[in-house]
């Protein structure tokens, strides 16, 4: 787990329903306004490729690890708001409440073929649990289409449009596949954004979001290389 800073910040009197807005890429309310440039959250990522039989791509299984101090507002609110009968069954609406207000973004996925974007969408509930001191977010994202690396580039990014949230891999979990095929790696491109664009997002106080194309100059890149 890489280091993260900590923004000095309350919780808003809802941060439940306010976690559909953060996923979104908006404001949370109740932060004060000294805290300044984007982003505001940040976001680990452990990814698994699944294959099918034929070594073809079919899913991605997504753990989204949320930063700290706000895995910490989320939980307590959860606790406060939902009226689930354990503090399982409360995340459990939560993580529900989030695979759905992520929909409209494409759960912050993008997969290309080639130069073929790729669609795809959960199709099993999603899981959220505390762990650590640190809520972990987990869907799988099952694609429209199965992909063969070894005949087309797969490449995929994750992140918030807006930059809001910085989403990187987990540095202790490198993407892979989930079942070892012996023939593909996935490599990680860092991103290197433009000084004008690292500027405009320094420039974004907390009340204002970053348009719907800042956060894919933040985003990295994962290539599938086959022999």
């Amino acid at each position: 787990m890489r280091s993260r800073r900590n923004p000095q910040a309350r919780p808003s009197a809802r941060m439940a329903a306010c976690l559909a807005t953060l996923f979104a890429g908006l404001l949370w309310l109740g932060l004060p306004g000294g805290v300044l440039a984007h982003p505001h959250a940040w976001i680990d990522i452990d990814i698994e490729l699944e294959t099918d039989a034929d070594d073809h791509v079919i899913a991605l299984r997504q753990t989204w690890i949320i930063d700290p101090t706000y895995s910490r507002y989320l939980y307590d609110d959860a606790m406060e708001q939902f009226e689930g009968a354990t503090p399982e069954a409360k995340l459990a609406e939560l993580g529900a409440e989030i695979l759905d207000s992520l929909a409209e973004y494409d759960w912050y996925t993008e997969v290309h073929a080639d130069d073929r974007r790729v669609l795809g969408q959960p199709e099993e509930p999603a899981t959220l649990a505390m762990e650590d001191q640190q809520l972990h977010f987990r869907f799988r994202l099952q694609l429209d289409e199965a992909i063969d690396p070894r005949a087309r580039t797969l490449r995929y990014a994750i992140f918030d449009p807006t930059y809001f949230i910085e989403v990187l891999h987990d540095g202790e979990s490198p993407p892979r596949f989930e079942r070892d095929t012996g023939r593909c790696r996935l490599e990680i491109v860092k991103p290197r954004p433009d000084p004008a664009v690292v500027a405009r997002a320094l420039a974004l106080d907390f009340s204002q979001t970053g348009g719907t194309d800042l956060g894919r100059h933040f985003a990295e890149q994962v290539t599938v290389h086959c022999d």
